[in-house]
């Protein structure tokens, strides 16, 4: 298709936009315009091995239990965190910290899409099955002497313990993000829904209270579907820290809660191609 010389130089303006604007422009990764197939299950394999198989649109557990990948719906921003398919948690491509500081785009939430029969079945369906897998981590023990309760599934203590080792020994200036921490695994919806919480299955951590934003809190309660103003307040240094053991940041989202990691290694390993 021939474009005309206009159109040709408004769309590299936008690119160009896009790339060099650090920080306060919204950032403009995949907008939802679809999921890269083989390159999610790719990543959902690579990430949880040995636990199931995918062919064609249906996924199978080892124990037989068969999922749809893709049921064919479209969905909404709402309708996506409410009832998404296994390949709708693909939606959005997940900016590592490498990225550098991003402001989310409005609905970019990478992450916040979660498929709960999937995860009730990697850790368990209920309270007592996940609490059946659940570990004591020291936390800073040298430091805050904090102990955090994660699941010991897929490492994620041990994991956690890394991320604590590394935070421990780095300047002051940065350890202190993890002195308040929100804690890890307990077993309940994320306010104002009847959704599970990842902390429901032990894999997720809050680290710090004190240095927290959450966009409930930010936004405009007289226009309660008005724009969200971005807040941050953790470095990037130490989402990197998480990143390298598995863990997402909730500070990616537009829908931001930044003091939340959530051991998610399929998203940090889904790029699509081109």
């Amino acid at each position: 298709m021939t474009r005309h010389p206009g159109q040709r130089l408004l769309l590299r303006l936008l690119i160009a936009l896009a790339i060099t604007v650090p920080g306060r422009f919204a950032y403009a990764g995949d907008a939802g315009d679809g999921v890269d197939q083989p390159a999610a299950k790719a990543a959902l394999l690579r990430a949880y091995p040995g636990l199931f198989t995918i062919s064609g649109n249906v996924l199978t557990w080892t124990d037989g239990t068969t999922m749809v990948w893709d049921d064919g719906k479209t969905r909404d921003a709402d309708a996506l965190l409410e009832s998404p398919d296994i390949e709708d948690m693909f939606r959005y491509v997940y900016p590592t910290a490498s990225a550098g500081a991003l402001v989310p785009a409005e609905d970019f939430d990478p992450g916040r899409i979660r498929n709960e029969a999937f995860f009730k079945k990697l850790y368990g369906a209920s309270a007592a099955e996940v609490g059946k897998h659940i570990a004591n981590v020291k936390w800073l023990p040298k430091l805050g002497k904090t102990t955090v309760q994660v699941t010991r599934v897929f490492g994620i203590d041990d994991r956690l313990g890394k991320v604590s080792d590394a935070l421990e020994v780095m300047p002051a200036e940065l350890s202190r993000y993890g002195l308040k921490p929100g804690g890890g695994f307990v077993w309940r919806p994320i306010a104002g829904t009847d959704r599970l919480s990842v902390h429901s299955f032990g894999a997720a951590f809050d680290i710090n209270v004190g240095f927290s934003d959450y966009w409930y809190n930010n936004r405009d309660k007289s226009h309660p579907k008005g724009h969200i103003p971005f807040k941050n307040r953790i470095p990037l240094s130490i989402v990197e820290l998480f990143e390298k053991n598995g863990f997402i940041w909730g500070g990616r989202w537009y829908h931001y809660d930044t003091m939340h990691f959530e051991y998610r290694p399929e998203l940090l390993l889904y790029k699509k191609s081109g």
